[in-house]
């Protein structure tokens, strides 16, 4: 408390300086009527991937308001806010930041706070405390930002992995590049299907398991929104004209889907 007073000081001093060159006997002054704190909606939070875009933990806390005196040219300073995540007992001296914007909600989402804990070094499936703070940047004192305390957190991060049992899936055929040549298909964690976006020529091809044809997918018909089942040992699959496209192969709906 006794920091963000001096800080508040420094900025109304340096204000004032600008105000008395204006007009000696009236000095404009702005003075800060609150200090923000921050909460948190949950103190505990498991990660799992496939959910990147749900909310994990928001964060509250009430802006700082400000009161201008003798001046009739009030307006309200522009702050920045940004939260700022750290291990435990390491005193933010390496934080990972994650935008704010201007309060009173920041909604930290599965995604973006296990990409923070990532950053930070932790071990994916391991609970570990950690801790959050805000940070706020007021005009003409950028080099002496305000903190609110930290509020703690123990928190499970996720690795994003494929499925052991699935192996490795491809794509092969002339649509690709022949019938010789597998291309490598990426595990989607929030899909929780296989994907790959390349341009591929007017042809065919079929998915298969581990670059071998002991498994391997075909597909039926597609619907409008080229859609279509996969049938194991079926059809080839047809790309009807060369372009950049992007195919889903999803073991959990037992569809694929191909797009332009």
């Amino acid at each position: 408390m006794k920091n963000w007073f001096s800080q508040v000081v420094g900025l109304c001093a340096l204000l004032f300086v600008f105000s008395a060159c204006e007009k000696d006997e009236t000095k404009a002054t702005l003075t800060p009527t609150s200090s923000p704190t921050l909460t948190a909606s949950t103190s505990t939070i498991v990660l799992v991937q496939g959910r990147s875009t749900t909310p994990a933990v928001t964060y509250t806390w009430a802006p700082i308001s400000f009161d201008w005196k003798n001046t009739e040219h009030a307006y309200a300073p522009a702050v920045t806010y940004t939260l700022q995540l750290d291990k435990q007992g390491n005193n933010f001296a390496a934080p990972v930041t994650l935008e704010a914007g201007a309060g009173p909600n920041t909604i930290v989402t599965y995604g973006q706070l296990n990409n923070a804990l990532i950053s930070l070094g932790l071990t994916p499936g391991i609970a570990t405390p950690v801790e959050m703070r805000l940070r706020s940047i007021l005009p003409y004192a950028a080099n002496n930002p305000l903190y609110t305390s930290a509020v703690p957190l123990v928190a499970t991060a996720f690795e994003c992995k494929a499925p052991v049992a699935d192996g490795i899936w491809t794509i092969i055929g002339p649509a690709g590049v022949d019938w010789n040549t597998d291309i490598q298909m990426t595990y989607d964690c929030d899909l929780q299907a296989y994907t790959l976006t390349r341009a591929l020529k007017a042809g065919d091809f079929k998915f298969r398991q581990n670059r071998a044809w002991t498994v391997d997918y075909g597909g039926g018909t597609r619907n409008a929104n080229g859609t279509g089942p996969l049938l194991l040992g079926g059809t080839n699959i047809t790309v009807p004209t060369a372009g950049t496209y992007t195919i889903i192969f999803n073991l959990n709906t037992m569809t694929y889907t191909l797009t332009q």
